[in-house]
């Protein structure tokens, strides 16, 4: 049996072309969900001779005409539409789930010998540990403190170093991550352990999810595809919730 090996550079450079490849998809399919509307359009015009005002009916059409074929053909658009959207969605959830496996086998490789990462990536291929907290609240002398121990022993829990396995750790850690609180920067430390700190950013202009608006809430994935963040409306709880599709990688 022939020894493991890897080479660092090149599966970097891959890494870099499958996640240019996964903008590249991610942006085709906004441009195609943002294409011109094929739909029927129709009406009536009013039109004006020697100032008196006569109204006529514009025919109903759509971008294929108004005969029996165009109709036919229309519907067949609008379920290629519909499709089109769904795989371009999947296609790009998939390959942002093979960049971000990537960079987890980098991380595992240059933490551990290579037989012992192979042995760590094959037996935790399939593998999704999720872990969720609700963070300590209090605002007083020591309440930044006693949060950033309780999110540096959450991020304990998860191995600390990349271990082959899919990992999403979320809950209200009840601080920001962009200040200079000793929080933040106990989150933004799950930034150098391959966790996307900022993919629970919900970008649709009212804010975080918390009651007061404060980006307070966190999703952080590592080794996983994940979808742009939605937001949950938060009906009986004073929080909304924060949607993320993840997508596992099968390798």
């Amino acid at each position: 049996m022939g020894k493991t090996t890897i080479e660092f550079g090149e599966v970097e450079t891959l890494t870099k072309e499958v996640h240019r490849a996964a903008a590249e998809v991610t942006k085709g399919g906004a441009a195609w969900t943002g294409a011109p509307s094929t739909g029927w359009v129709g009406g009536s015009r009013v039109t004006f001779h020697n100032g008196v005002p006569h109204a006529s009916t514009v025919p109903t059409v759509s971008a294929f005409g108004n005969t029996g074929a165009a109709s036919a053909c229309m519907s067949a658009y609008q379920q290629a539409e519909s499709a089109m959207r769904g795989v371009m969605t999947a296609f790009g959830n998939t390959l942002d789930s093979d960049a971000e496996r990537l960079e987890l086998v980098v991380a595992l490789f240059r933490q551990v010998d290579a037989e012992a990462a192979d042995r760590m990536l094959r037996a935790n291929r399939n593998r999704l540990d999720v872990f969720s907290a609700h963070l300590d609240t209090g605002h007083g002398d020591g309440g930044d403190a006693r949060r950033a121990r309780q999110i540096d022993r959450l991020l304990g829990l998860t191995g600390n170093s990349p271990a082959g396995a899919g990992t999403v750790v979320a809950g209200d850690f009840n601080s920001l991550s962009t200040d200079g609180s000793q929080s933040a920067q106990a989150i933004r430390r799950y930034g150098t352990q391959g966790f996307d700190v900022n993919q629970g950013d919900i970008h649709d202009g009212r804010g975080g999810t918390s009651a007061s608006h404060r980006r307070i809430d966190h999703l952080m994935p590592r080794g996983l595809g994940a979808s742009e963040a939605t937001r949950w409306d938060r009906g009986q709880s004073d929080h909304d919730g924060q949607v993320v599709d993840v997508t596992l990688p099968g390798w």
